[in-house]
C-alpha cells in the first residue's frame, strides 16, 4: 500500500551552522525564522549557502531590533515598479521618464517583475550586474539601472507598506558598476575644433563657439533668451543659465539650483553675440538667442545635423579631410575621389562610424581648460567635484602630475642657486652619446 505521508516541501541543510536554512525540491534555499511577532517566515529561494546565512542573519538582525517584517509581503516587483512609474516618475521630465521606463521595461520586469519584493537579495542584484554587462551595456547605464531599483525599493517601503531592505545597498565595492572605468569621451583637438567652426556656417558657427567657451549644454544654451546675457559692458559680460529647452521645444526652467548659475564671459566673445544680435530677426528680450526665422528655438535634431555638415567640410592646411573616418578608404588606406575628385563620403549611420566628438564634447573640451576640478565643477555647474572627478579623472591627474613636476624642478633651481657651482644640464642626445661610447668600451 502506497504512504500516504506527503513528501515536504523543505528539509533541514544539514550542518552546525545552518540553523533555520532548508532546501527546497528544486534544489535552492529558503530560510524560515518567527518575527517579531511570532509569526512564521519564509524566505527565498537563495543559490548558495552562503547567501542564505547573511539573509537568516539579517533577519535575525532585525527581531533583536525590534524591525517589523513587511505589511505586504506578497508584493511583488512589478507592481511596486508600475506604480511608481505611475505615481512618481509620471511628473518628472520626459526625457527623464523616457529613461526610467526603459530601465524597467526593457531590463528590471522582464528578470523579476514576477518576483516577490522579499525574496530578492543581493545575489539578485549582483547577477543583475553581471547579466547587464554580458549583453555589452556601459558602466554608467548599469548604474541607470540600478539606480531605478533602488528607487522602486524606496517606493515600496514609503507607499506599499512594505518593511523589507533595499538588498542593493548590500553590493560589496567589486559587485557595483564600475563608472570609474568608463572610457572618455573623444573631444576635439585645438586643430580639429578651429578647422570644425571654420566649416560651419551661421547660426551654427556661434553656437558652437559659444558651447566651447562656456561648457553649456546644448538644451541649455538653445534656452538662452537675450534678457539672460549681459552684454551692455564687454570687459564685464555675462551669460546666465536659467533654462533648457527640451525634445519638444518647450522652454522649461534647469532641474537642479546647480545649474542655474552666472558665468563671466571673455570680451571677444561678448563682442561675436552682440553681432549675432544685430544679425537675428528677433532680438527682444524674452526672444530665443538662437530661434528660426518664425522666433521658435532651434531644434537639437538640427543642431546636430549642422554639426556633422561641419565635420564633413572641415580641411586641414593642405586641404585633407579633418576627421578622415568620414571618408571612404581603398585598399591600401588612401582616401577615395570621385570623377570631380572630391572625397567620397561613407554611406553608413553616423551611430556606426568610428568615435567622433560631438556637441558634448565642446563640454568636455571647455572642462579641460580648466585648472582643477573645482574650477571645472563651477563652469560646468555640477552638485560637487566629486562629479567632475570622476568624468575627468585621467585629466586632471595628468594636470596635477605636471604641476608636481614643475614644482620639483623650481625646488631643483632653487637648491641649485645657492652659491655652490652644478653641472649643467644634460640633454637626453647627450645620455645616448654617453651609453653609446660606454657600450663600445665594453
Amino acid at each position: 500500500m502506497a504512504s500516504t505521508n506527503p513528501k515536504p516541501r523543505r528539509v533541514r541543510e544539514p550542518g552546525p551552522k545552518n540553523e533555520g536554512i532548508y532546501r527546497r525540491a528544486d534544489g535552492q534555499l529558503e530560510i524560515g525564522y518567527r518575527d517579531t511577532e511570532g509569526r512564521q517566515r519564509w524566505r527565498g529561494p537563495f543559490d548558495t549557502v552562503t547567501s542564505a546565512r547573511a539573509a537568516r542573519d539579517e533577519a535575525r538582525g532585525r527581531n533583536r531590533r525590534g524591525e517589523r517584517e513587511s505589511a505586504n509581503p506578497r508584493l511583488k516587483f512589478g507592481e511596486a515598479a508600475d506604480r511608481w512609474l505611475a505615481e512618481q516618475v509620471a511628473d518628472l521630465r520626459p526625457a527623464t521618464q523616457a529613461i526610467y521606463r526603459n530601465s524597467v521595461q526593457n531590463h528590471l520586469k522582464p528578470r523579476w517583475g514576477g518576483r516577490r519584493l522579499d525574496s530578492l537579495g543581493v545575489d539578485d542584484g549582483a547577477r543583475l550586474v553581471r547579466e547587464l554587462r554580458a549583453q555589452g551595456l556601459s558602466e554608467w547605464t548599469i548604474s541607470g539601472i540600478l539606480k531605478a531599483a533602488s528607487r522602486i525599493f524606496k517606493f515600496a517601503r514609503r507607499h506599499c507598506s512594505w518593511h523589507g531592505e533595499n538588498p542593493l545597498t548590500l553590493l560589496e565595492a567589486g559587485e557595483r558598476p564600475k563608472v570609474s572605468t568608463t572610457p572618455e569621451r573623444r573631444i576635439y583637438t585645438d586643430l580639429e575644433l578651429s578647422q570644425t567652426l571654420d566649416a560651419a556656417e551661421e547660426p551654427w558657427q556661434t553656437l558652437f563657439r559659444l558651447a566651447s567657451m562656456v561648457g553649456g549644454r546644448e538644451s541649455e544654451l538653445l534656452g538662452l533668451w537675450w534678457e539672460n546675457l549681459d552684454l551692455s559692458d564687454l570687459d564685464v559680460a555675462t551669460i546666465r543659465f536659467t533654462h533648457q529647452v527640451d525634445r519638444q521645444g518647450v522652454r522649461v526652467p534647469l532641474k537642479t539650483e546647480e545649474s542655474k548659475a552666472t558665468l563671466p564671459l571673455p570680451r571677444s566673445t561678448a563682442a561675436m553675440l552682440l553681432e549675432h544680435k544685430a544679425r537675428s530677426l528677433h532680438a527682444g528680450q524674452k526672444a530665443f538667442v538662437f530661434s528660426t526665422r518664425t522666433g521658435k528655438p532651434l531644434g537639437q535634431r538640427n543642431v546636430l545635423r549642422a554639426l556633422y555638415r561641419a565635420q564633413e567640410r572641415a580641411r586641414t592646411a593642405d586641404g585633407q579631410p579633418t576627421f578622415p573616418e568620414l571618408y571612404e578608404h581603398d585598399e591600401h588606406g588612401h582616401l577615395k575621389v570621385d570623377e570631380r575628385g572630391r572625397f567620397v563620403l561613407r554611406q553608413v549611420p553616423r551611430r556606426e562610424l568610428p568615435d567622433l566628438p560631438d556637441f558634448h564634447a565642446l563640454r568636455h573640451g571647455a572642462a579641460m581648460e580648466c585648472d582643477d576640478a573645482e574650477e571645472a565643477r563651477d563652469l560646468l555647474r555640477h552638485k560637487n567635484s566629486n562629479v567632475t572627478r570622476t568624468i575627468y579623472r585621467a585629466h586632471f591627474t595628468d594636470r596635477r602630475r605636471e604641476a608636481l613636476r614643475a614644482r620639483m624642478e623650481a625646488r631643483v633651481e632653487a637648491t641649485n642657486g645657492n652659491g655652490r657651482q652644478t653641472a649643467a644640464p644634460i640633454e637626453a642626445a647627450e645620455v645616448l652619446d654617453l651609453q653609446a661610447a660606454r657600450a663600445s668600451a665594453q
